[in-house]
């Protein structure tokens, strides 16, 4: 009998272990689709799954026979239609980005001491600032719409970028990890009826990218220099150096 249980457990461990497997798996590719067109494939595909099998149970031979044959040249249609995404996944599990390791706190806390220095030197010289910092989901298609750097972060490249006169100064910058990795980009703006009506279109880009992706935005006033901070479709107006420090760190997870 010990025998027995012994081999209950040991199959009860490793289908826990395969379970958690599984969903890091599918959680970190959920993750790396939600900033690409590929997020819509994978609404259609659950869509045509679902009408797969509810033909099937009301006897619709036909429609699951067209279904049938859309599956079976499903993945060429895939590999052609998402190409791009394809081989940028393949790239990315090559350099360990689909498991991604976190920076350290020292590497964290640099970073925001960084951006913060920057936005308080612009805030005083009441220079515009656009700033995306992202977290977990994914802003390929708002990368792709700017010039690309991936170069490491620092206050004095962040300054010079949004200098009035630089090349790059319009648009937003996006920051993931310790690399400015985008400039230039175009947000989308919010449509939020209820945002104050005096506010520029800095700031409504920054509402509108936070309430579609979980990433952290930085808006610095042209007009009054005063700091904001865009999270989760909220923006919060007329930051000290400390409160943006403190917000940052805790979204950060630099605390």
């Amino acid at each position: 009998m010990e025998r027995i249980f012994e081999l209950l457990d040991w199959k009860i461990i490793r289908a826990i272990v395969e379970i958690i497997i599984l969903w890091l798996v599918i959680y970190r590719i959920f993750l790396f689709l939600k900033g690409t067109r590929a997020v819509y494939l994978l609404k259609g595909i659950v869509i045509l799954v679902i009408s797969f099998f509810v033909f099937k149970w009301l006897g619709f031979r036909v429609l699951s026979w067209l279904l049938t044959w859309f599956f079976a040249f499903f993945l060429i249609l895939v590999a052609i239609i998402f190409q791009p995404e394809l081989r940028e996944g393949l790239i990315r599990l090559g350099k360990r980005h689909i498991f991604p390791l976190e920076l350290r706190k020292e590497e964290i806390e640099k970073t925001i001491k960084e951006i913060v220095t920057a936005v308080v030197n612009m805030s005083k010289k009441k220079i515009g600032v656009l700033i995306a910092i992202k977290r977990e989901m994914g802003l390929k298609d708002i990368i792709n719409t700017g010039v690309i750097l991936d170069a490491q972060i620092s206050s004095v490249f962040l300054e010079s970028i949004f200098y009035p006169s630089a090349p790059l100064h319009d648009g937003g910058v996006i920051v993931d990890g310790n690399f400015i990795v985008s400039v230039a980009c175009l947000f989308p703006i919010s449509e939020n009826l209820e945002l104050d009506r005096a506010l520029g279109m800095r700031h409504r880009a920054a509402v509108g990218l936070s309430e579609h992706s979980d990433a952290v935005l930085i808006t610095v006033s042209e007009e009054t220099g005063a700091i904001s901070l865009a999270i989760n479709g909220q923006l919060t107006r007329n930051l000290s150096t400390e409160e943006l420090f403190t917000i940052l760190k805790g979204q950060l997870r630099g605390a």
